[in-house]
């Protein structure tokens, strides 16, 4: 049940995104820049045939390879229950993988990632809502592995080694995330 969860959410993330950037190409391309927050944020229109910051631009076939295989592993890591007791590690995989899948189907089917969020106030490059999936979803995956992951707080409770009772999985789990798990 739990890894049809991870997918109806993954799902619905990609078509947020996709959403997104259907909207960019129909309003967007071929118009100026428009302004959300003067100086501060605008819906400007780009495609980046690279990576992030436009990295390996034009190795598209390497670029898709490389996102394929991890985005496999990742899922895979998801669906297997391993964090399923850990929000913060299973809502950050979500992310990441949902954030990319929606550029790697742009990758696939346009030749190109659209992006359409300008920050205006800083010098960044122009990012989409699958690049803010991305981030976020690392960002609390680092914290997660950083500050709260540990191998006892990971293994799923039928894989526990022997001498461990299934309380002591159980108990670091009822105040919330683990987080207090060492």
């Amino acid at each position: 049940m739990m890894q049809l969860g991870i997918l109806l959410i993954t799902a619905g993330l990609v078509a947020i995104d996709q959403l997104t950037k259907w909207l960019a190409v129909l309003f967007l391309e071929n118009s100026d820049p428009v302004t959300l927050i003067e100086g501060v944020f605008s819906l400007t229109y780009t495609e980046n045939f690279g990576a992030a910051w436009s990295m390996f631009e034009g190795q598209q076939w390497l670029l898709i390879g490389v996102t394929s295989v991890m985005l496999l592993g990742m899922l895979a890591v998801l669906l297997s229950g391993r964090f399923r007791l850990h929000r913060m590690a299973t809502v950050g995989g979500i992310l990441v993988v949902a954030g990319g899948i929606g550029n790697l189907i742009d990758r696939v089917f346009r030749g190109s990632v659209v992006d359409f969020l300008q920050t205006d106030f800083m010098d960044f490059p122009i990012f989409n809502v699958a690049d803010c999936f991305v981030v976020i979803g690392a960002i609390l995956l680092f914290i997660y592995f950083v500050f709260f992951y540990s191998d006892r707080t990971a293994k799923p409770e039928d894989t526990q080694e022997e001498g461990a009772s299934s309380d002591d999985a159980d108990n670091c789990c009822d105040e919330g995330d683990c987080g207090d798990a060492t």
